[in-house]
């Protein structure tokens, strides 16, 4: 019976070693958790510097601001050409109180183009000034502006 009291004894002592490294491992997880959240800190600050300067991404950003900017200015380009529209018809039709059914229908589909144009280049505005504040895309605007004005039609 003394056989079987010692392998008891030793898996007992075995268990309580265990006990013990495992609440030192979690003890010394807890003391180390300031240290972790620097070092995550570090490196995740690594990655994104990594991924920001990272070739492809370099090359979309610098794309993308052209690319926007361009269509920022070819919407205001529509804008006026839709305004002079506008101004034609009014002038090659008068006064819009004489006008026929067709000529009112005419005018407000005009004027809807117009509006949608507008819309349009406030939608355009907003997001090249968004991704403008953004500090990972604006290094990759190259000689654009800064921030792009809405303007009142």
């Amino acid at each position: 019976m003394k056989p079987i009291l010692e392998i008891g004894m030793y898996i007992l002592a075995a268990a309580a070693i265990f006990s013990i490294l495992f609440v030192v491992g979690y003890a010394l997880k807890a003391v180390f958790i300031p240290v972790k959240t620097v070092t995550n800190q570090i490196d995740s600050a690594s990655d994104i510097v990594d991924k920001t300067y990272d070739a492809d991404n370099a090359i979309y950003n610098y794309e993308w601001f052209k690319t926007q900017y361009e269509k920022i200015q070819a919407n205001r380009d529509q804008i006026i050409i839709a305004n002079n529209t506008i101004a034609e018809f009014k002038s090659t039709y008068g006064n819009p109180n004489d006008w026929g059914y067709a000529n009112q229908q005419e005018y407000a589909r005009l004027l809807s183009i117009k509006q949608g144009l507008q819309s349009q280049d406030r939608n355009l505005v907003a997001e090249y000034n968004a991704r403008n504040k953004m500090a990972n895309r604006e290094i990759f605007k190259d000689k654009l502006p800064l921030h792009v004005d809405d303007i009142l039609w």
